[in-house]
């Protein structure tokens, strides 16, 4: 583990000194009906949330708990119980080989795996929602740890990280020591499931550090896995990262809809309510898709949960819906999807419109993280062409050229411009909105995501909106000056 910034941690917190912790912490007998001591806890906390929506009926489309983080959100918990929705379940096996009835074996579409699946299936998935059965175990804050220290990216680890102990049999902490298989599910902030487990104020009472039996949803490979060190890079893209908690202790649980704040810390007060973010996704959605957490935030802090190779451009201040989505890809944007299971799409509340959109398989032609995702043929013709997430809009930061468009279908791009700064020719690879595509007519034509023809072979290009050197990309869109 390392150490943060502002003091080093006089002893780390690994799984010797978590037994520890468990065992001092559940030295007295465990109450008489947790489950639902649990469960009134949390219609208790969600009570006293600062902002309480109205009841949904979505037949398939779900908000659920998303993944918030950033110095500057102060995020407000939506706790909204959605009457008509239920999970299809069956009995389940425990460890101990006694039934667990009402445990789903489906959640939001999703098959419900062990850990030890998960854990297997890890290395060779992408970031998809994964749904995990298994015991979890909120984990204390260490003592001496110092809840003022700077953190650093989001997913490295530290003594004031928030995980979730899940291990795949039920443990008895107190007197043994942990064993394998389990994880440890990263909480970040806007996705922690504290309000609906026991009372956490008092951090002495066994009550709050015994297993409970739950289905919680997340996903490995998170794309903020990036901005961290070299030394934890490894361990930042394996880590699990939650995103609602779906079912507790043999209730399944409603979903939650979270607000994040503006630069000054005061909520964010969307025009949009949950039902009219998901009218306005709709017409772009596969029929069968479901939406599995929604969260509102100021454009300027996307990245906080994008990850920072994904910024949005436009006013800093204006606020979109984060909306993560399982099923099959899109109808719209027409992108270059890959055979994931899930994405996010992001709505502007101001308008309603689709702003961008992510996952899938798909990889931005910005990511230097990652080689983009391939191109495969587009029907009618068309060709398909490395883009970023996000739609054309918003401001543009300008870098001067003087170029022209060339193009062909046999390129690996497709397209580019050809550069005569400086009295010599010179190629420069450039990168578009999401669904923007060509085709040839006989020369290369440009089309944006609704299939109009924006720029044509020999068209001038006086002006970009931006250059990344880590890439090489110059990344393009209208008026092209």
């Amino acid at each position: 583990m390392s150490e943060p910034s502002g003091g080093p941690i006089e002893r780390s917190w690994d799984d010797e000194r978590l037994g520890e912790a468990y065992r001092a912490m559940t030295a007295r007998q465990v109450p008489v009906g947790l489950a639902d001591a649990a469960m009134a806890a949390a219609a208790a906390k969600a009570h006293r949330s600062r902002r309480r929506g109205p009841e949904l009926a979505w037949p398939r489309l779900r908000p659920l708990r998303t993944v918030l983080a950033g110095s500057v959100l102060v995020l407000g918990a939506i706790a909204i119980l959605v009457a008509g929705l239920s999970f299809r379940a069956t009995p389940a096996a425990t460890p101990g080989g006694t039934s667990a009835i009402g445990a789903p074996t489906m959640v939001d579409g999703l098959t419900v795996q062990t850990v030890s699946a998960a854990l297997a299936a890890e290395p060779n998935g992408g970031d998809g929602l994964v749904a995990i059965e298994g015991w979890i175990n909120p984990m204390p804050i260490p003592a001496g740890c110092n809840p003022e220290i700077t953190p650093g990216p989001e997913l490295e680890k530290s003594c004031t990280a928030r995980q979730l102990l899940v291990t795949e049999a039920r443990q008895d902490l107190a007197n043994n020591a942990l064993v394998s298989p389990y994880l440890y599910a990263r909480e970040l902030a806007g996705a922690n499931v504290d309000s609906l487990l026991p009372d956490m104020a008092d951090t002495s009472a066994a009550a709050n550090f015994v297993p409970l039996r739950a289905v919680i949803v997340g996903h490995f490979h998170d794309a903020r896995a990036a901005e961290c060190g070299a030394d934890q890079r490894a361990a930042c893209e394996s880590a699990f990262v939650v995103d609602r908690l779906a079912w507790l202790d043999g209730k399944n649980l409603g979903p939650s809809i979270w607000i994040g704040g503006d630069s000054t810390g005061a909520e964010l007060k969307p025009r949009l309510s949950a039902d009219g973010v998901v009218a306005a996704l709709q017409s772009s959605l596969d029929p069968s898709d479901e939406v599995v957490s929604m969260a509102a935030v100021s454009l300027i802090d996307i990245t906080s949960i994008t990850g920072k190779g994904t910024q949005a451009s436009g006013d800093g201040a204006a606020v979109l819906w984060y909306v993560r989505i399982a099923g099959p890809a899109p109808r719209y944007p027409v992108m270059g999807w890959g055979a994931g299971n899930s994405g996010w799409m992001v709505l502007d509340d101001a308008t309603g419109k689709l702003r961008g959109a992510g996952g899938w398989g798909f990889v931005s032609a910005i990511a230097s993280s990652y080689s983009p995702s391939p191109r495969s043929p587009l029907p009618d013709g068309l060709y398909p062409l490395p883009t970023v997430n996000w739609l054309a809009g918003g401001a543009c930061a300008g870098v001067g050229l003087d170029a022209v468009l060339r193009g062909s279908p046999s390129d690996p791009q497709v397209a580019w411009l050809e550069s005569s700064m400086g009295g010599t020719l010179s190629r420069r690879d450039v990168t578009w909105p999401a669904g923007y595509h060509a085709r040839f007519n006989p020369k290369i034509e440009i089309l944006d995501e609704n299939g109009n023809v924006v720029l044509r072979d020999g068209d001038a290009v006086e002006g970009a909106c931006g250059y990344d050197p880590d890439t090489g990309w110059t990344y393009l869109q209208p008026p092209f000056k």
